[in-house]
């Protein structure tokens, strides 16, 4: 699963948008506005599903979901 699909899936079931293009825009917007030096689609590589899995159900239960959070937790894997 590619690292935007996995923030989208979190921004889904947190009921922020609807739509998974949707989310996935505004995701990489988010990461063009705060790392602008920095290629989208170099970070956007797939992670292991059991990888990103563990990070759905670690944002499950938060309040709000934080994108640039996310984008920096998902940097290296």
């Amino acid at each position: 699963m590619k690292k935007v699909s996995i923030i989208a899936q979190c921004l889904i079931n947190a009921k922020s948008f609807s739509e998974m293009s949707e989310a996935e825009s505004s995701i990489k917007k988010v990461f063009n506005d705060s790392y602008s030096d920095h290629s989208f689609d170099e970070w956007n590589t797939d992670v292991s599903t059991l990888s990103a899995n563990r990070v759905i159900s670690l944002v499950a239960g938060a309040s709000k979901v934080r994108v640039r959070g996310l984008i920096q937790e998902l940097w290296n894997h």
